[in-house]
């Protein structure tokens, strides 16, 4: 039975929040995400524990898209900008000075944990002090009085405590709980950015600006595992036509080419898929699938680049990782 007090009590903060930063639905979304990754331990626990870390992690990659892509302000004072906002620029600038890369890329192809680790960690510290100071507690605090019964915060600690019943609610409306913030967080930079097509902005996505390229490279691949072509949605065989190369997580939520996300189908399934995301069958399918391609293309002797970052996108996960954010 869903606890409808806590539900309202979640998304009435999220609508009717007080802001002069986009803090809060920084931290409402990393949470809700959080929520959704979470896996109940075996001692059966009533509380889900969310570390600050963990917050700050996800909340530098929001705010790295939104600012290496699109350079969008995230408080009201333009000549003061947000404490967390300040330190992600300079993570970017300290990475393309680094790595010579001017381009803008997705956060989790930076690979910024081996390329910059101690200006990652000491961003990551830096903005968990500023969670402590201005976010954590201050989130339930509105219209003047501290929303209850949403989690257990001790000033200056470094975990959250939400009770495992709110974080199965979150999972379970987890795309009207997205659609919220992502709504009141364009609300919010509408308010703070001359720019347009905030609401896509908001989902890195922005079409017109972003080329696509051909994925015929990738045939070679994908046919050490499949090598009689079936398609990866139906099952049946590929036979008089070329197979069409899909992204299981669409090329608009990732704007990337990668091996970990690319199947054969046919023409009429890829068409008829369109741009929906994923149900978790076919995540899960996809995860065994990149885990048998991986053992054939080392069979084979392929180590090139595309057979690293299918290894690597296996030992980070991912697929799950970007299915969950991108349902945001």
């Amino acid at each position: 039975m869903i606890n409808v007090q806590f539900l309202d009590s979640w998304l009435g903060i999220i609508r009717k929040c007080s802001f002069d930063n986009t803090y809060k639905m920084a931290w409402a979304k990393s949470l809700t995400e959080l929520s959704l990754e979470y896996e109940p331990d075996k001692h059966g626990s009533e509380y889900a524990t969310f570390s600050l870390e963990d917050i700050a992690k996800k909340i530098i990659r929001y705010y790295w898209e939104q600012t290496l892509f699109f350079d969008l302000i995230q408080g009201s004072n333009p000549n003061k900008p947000p404490e967390i906002l300040t330190q992600t620029k300079k993570l970017i600038s300290v990475y393309q000075e680094t790595t010579s890369e001017l381009k803008p890329i997705k956060f989790y192809k930076t690979d910024i944990e081996n390329k910059c680790p101690n200006e990652y960690e000491q961003t990551i510290k830096s903005i968990v002090r500023t969670l402590k100071k201005d976010v954590s507690h201050r989130f339930l605090n509105l219209e003047g009085k501290v929303t209850t019964g949403i989690y257990d915060y001790s000033l200056n600690h470094d975990v959250v405590y939400m009770s495992v019943s709110n974080v199965e609610i979150l999972k379970a409306n987890y795309l009207l709980v997205f659609e919220a913030i992502n709504y009141r967080w364009s609300q919010m930079l509408e308010n703070f950015n001359h720019s347009p097509r905030i609401c896509k902005k908001v989902r890195v996505i922005d079409e017109d600006s972003i080329r696509r390229k051909p994925l015929k490279g990738f045939m070679k691949y994908i046919s050490h595992e499949n090598p009689q072509q079936r398609c990866f949605i139906c099952t049946k065989p590929i036979v008089e036509e070329t197979p069409a190369i899909d992204h299981v997580i669409p090329w608009s939520y990732l704007y990337a080419d990668d091996l970990w996300n690319l199947v054969f189908t046919h023409q009429t399934c890829n068409s008829s898929k369109s741009n929906i995301m994923p149900d978790e069958f076919m995540v899960q399918k996809l995860e065994k699938r990149n885990l048998r391609l991986l053992s054939v293309l080392e069979e084979a002797g392929i180590t090139d680049k595309a057979v690293t970052e299918l290894r690597l996108a296996i030992e980070k996960e991912l697929v799950r990782k970007f299915w969950i954010s991108c349902q945001g």
